[in-house]
């Protein structure tokens, strides 16, 4: 009989050939066709278009054209046998069609790039599986496997795991937004790699709210934060850091050239210590503590203003009444305050910088809790698991991730 061709849903194949009982019915349905000729769940989820479907699961081309040179004289060879595993139609036997060019003397085979990659077994669909697994919380690769063949009936090694997710020898990780605002917070998480202490680092984006980079160390140290700060900034614009008070901050910013915002909640969090130890003790007069949390307090309001003017006012109101102040809240003004006031008031000049690193406290939170932040075993464990919550969360708070070139 003659080959007849249809056209199919732009999502599937691009051509039938058709039985004459498939015409036992009236004009066959090209979508309940493909059904019946996938017997045991045997088809496949999405087929390249220009491709034709022949009887007994046989694919060829409909205009082959030579991938090495383009050229359309090819001659038609034999059928070469594949075996995928197509989503959840399980294992699956198709014959694709060979060709030899007669131009350049080259082979190539009939792909179906849509479904499978070539040389792989496993569909492309797994891979799409594996991230939304990943991205609803930390998972190894044994749990991984074991959720794979619990829901799909199907056990990848490790490794196809390991090769689905990407994971490679980087030791960061890069979001792809295109435009970034110059307003950014930088902080650190410790966590623990096979039972080893080690560090992420995170530059964070305060006005889009998503993350830039991250990195794991195995120490923080002034080279260490400065070149992952260094490389991450290359080519995005900067106007201000905001980061938590350790000492060697303060030059590494500056030598970025960017200005530097200490953390406000970091400063509260610090004196706020001193403070309520000494509200515990019992060798503290009660009359004491009420006047240790008075001047707490007007500490405080120095930096709950978004005016300079107000800030120093009631900061030289705080200074007149000095020997009256306890002498705990003496050495904070006396060896913090003061030194540190013009990388504390940053903020009251620009409303769009973050006083606080709250923003990227409340992204390890919700990327990392507690409970799982101990159970990675590898750098790129981490890292696949981070990549996949840096994608939820982007996508999240509305950007759109731009693929690497």
């Amino acid at each position: 009989m003659s080959v007849t061709m249809l056209s199919t849903l732009k999502t599937n194949i691009s051509q039938i050939q058709l039985l004459l009982s498939d015409f036992s019915n009236g004009v066959p349905e090209p979508g309940k066709i493909i059904v019946e000729r996938f017997l045991m769940d045997n088809k496949p989820y999405h087929v390249n278009k220009g491709v034709v479907l022949l009887l007994n699961n046989h694919f060829e081309l409909v205009n082959p054209i030579c991938p090495y040179c383009g050229s359309y004289h090819v001659i038609r060879q034999e059928f070469r046998e594949r075996n995928p595993i197509l989503g959840e139609f399980g294992d699956c036997r198709i014959s694709v069609r060979r060709y030899l060019c007669k131009k350049c003397g080259k082979r190539f085979v009939t792909q179906l790039n849509l479904i499978i990659e070539p040389n792989h077994r496993y569909a492309s669909i797994f891979k799409e599986k594996i991230d939304g697994l990943v991205k609803t919380g930390y998972r190894s690769l044994r749990k991984l496997g074991e959720d794979l063949h619990t829901f799909f009936g199907i056990s990848p090694s490790h490794q196809s795991i390991k090769n689905w997710l990407k994971i490679g020898d980087e030791k960061r990780i890069n979001n792809h937004i295109p435009d970034y605002s110059g307003y950014y917070c930088y902080d650190e998480q410790y966590i623990k790699i096979y039972g080893r202490k080690s560090y992420r680092l995170t530059l964070f984006d305060a006005l889009l709210n998503i993350p830039i980079a991250e990195g794991i160390a195995k120490k923080i140290d002034y080279t260490t934060v400065y070149n992952f700060l260094k490389s991450v900034l290359a080519d995005k614009p900067l106007i201000t850091i905001t980061t938590d008070h350790k000492r060697m901050y303060n030059s590494i910013i500056e030598k970025l050239g960017a200005l530097h915002q200490l953390c406000i909640f970091h400063l509260f969090k610090m004196i706020g210590k001193d403070v309520y130890d000494r509200l515990k003790s019992k060798a503290v007069s009660y009359r004491n503590k009420i006047k240790l949390c008075i001047y707490f307090t007007k500490i405080k309001e120095i930096f709950r203003t978004y005016h300079f003017d107000i800030a120093i006012e009631r900061l030289n109101k705080l200074l007149n009444k000095y020997d009256d102040i306890p002498r705990v809240l003496q050495k904070w003004i006396r060896k913090k305050i003061i030194p540190d006031f013009e990388r504390l008031n940053i903020f009251m000049r620009d409303g769009s910088i973050p006083k606080t690193n709250n923003q990227v406290e409340n992204y390890y939170r919700q990327t990392d809790p507690n409970q799982i932040k101990r159970k990675y075993k590898t750098y790129q464990g981490i890292l696949a698991f981070l990549t996949r919550k840096m994608e939820y969360w982007t996508s999240k708070h509305g950007k759109i991730q731009h693929p690497t070139s």
